[in-house]
């Protein structure tokens, strides 16, 4: 199974009725060989929704596979993170 952490108003898309002070959690079952691209469209998103995306912690690159239980927050394009990010992306 995987996790997906949905931010932003891309919480909405999955949950109409979601709250910003809540997680929006969605969990799909793990499909063998998947990159992140694949699972983002897998999940109905597209490059142009999404903006920094991390996997188990880490900058998510588009070709990376997704093993089993991992946890992936999803922010959408133009939310900008701390620093947008720089101090992650450095790390990864």
């Amino acid at each position: 199974m995987i996790k997906i952490y949905l931010y932003g108003h891309l919480k909405k898309i999955f949950d109409p009725n979601a709250s910003l002070a809540e997680n929006t959690i969605i969990e799909i079952p793990f499909k063998k060989n998947e990159t992140f691209d694949g699972l983002i469209i897998r999940i109905g998103l597209n490059n142009h929704q999404i903006g920094d995306c991390f996997i188990n912690g880490k900058y998510a690159q588009k070709t990376i596979e997704i093993s089993d239980n991992s946890r992936i927050g999803i922010f959408p394009t133009g939310m900008r993170l701390i620093d947008g990010g720089l101090y992650i992306k450095l790390l990864n």
